[in-house]
């Protein structure tokens, strides 16, 4: 059975986006913490995965409150906008965290699959469209107006669930076989 997408830009399936990128602890008359709120940053975002957790650092709870006025949910998706540029990260998790550097984090309208959505933008259609829309030359980036105009074809709502729900079992096998080579590389070392 063939299946009729649309193409919608990503601005007209967003509910929210969460843009905090420049804003520091000293610019809101606090500083780091050495526990409480881990505050990501684009270096701590690889696709499909938190990467240098060493690096990450903390806020209290109060900085939190100050700095996150919109909170992400689970099923938001966090997208590094330069340094590294276009990683992008389903967050499936109730974790509150701080988006720090270089972040943005967009909510998807409860008409579309969050979680399709996110698959959608690793491909190389919507990674090569970011890249096209990014600026600069030492350093790439991309603005949130420019992002929001980006395309993601989608199908109904079913066939999305149903798209996302098998590439997310995918996703999970590659993550336990990814465990057993640690271990098994802990074991023979």
């Amino acid at each position: 059975m063939k299946y009729k997408w649309r193409e919608l830009s990503l601005g007209e399936i967003t509910e929210l986006v969460i843009d905090h990128r420049g804003k520091t602890p000293k610019k809101l008359g606090g500083d780091w913490s050495k526990g409480g709120y881990r505050a990501l940053s684009a270096k701590n975002i690889k696709t499909g995965r938190i990467v240098q957790p060493d690096t990450i650092r903390f806020v209290r709870e109060e900085m939190y409150h100050k700095w996150m006025k919109d909170e992400i949910q689970q099923g938001d998706i966090i997208i590094t906008s330069e340094a590294p540029f276009g990683q992008v990260l389903y967050w499936d998790s109730k974790e509150k965290v701080v988006l720090s550097q270089r972040l943005f984090g967009v909510r998807i309208r409860e008409e579309y699959d969050s979680r399709f959505v996110y698959y959608y933008m690793t491909t190389s259609d919507f990674q090569g469209e970011m890249a096209g829309r990014a600026t600069g030359t030492t350093v790439v980036g991309l603005r949130q107006p420019e992002l929001l105009k980006c395309v993601v074809r989608c199908p109904d709502l079913e066939t999305q669930k149903r798209i996302a729900t098998i590439l997310a079992s995918i996703d999970e096998k590659i993550l336990i076989n990814e465990q057993i080579n640690e271990n098994l590389y802990g074991i023979a070392a």
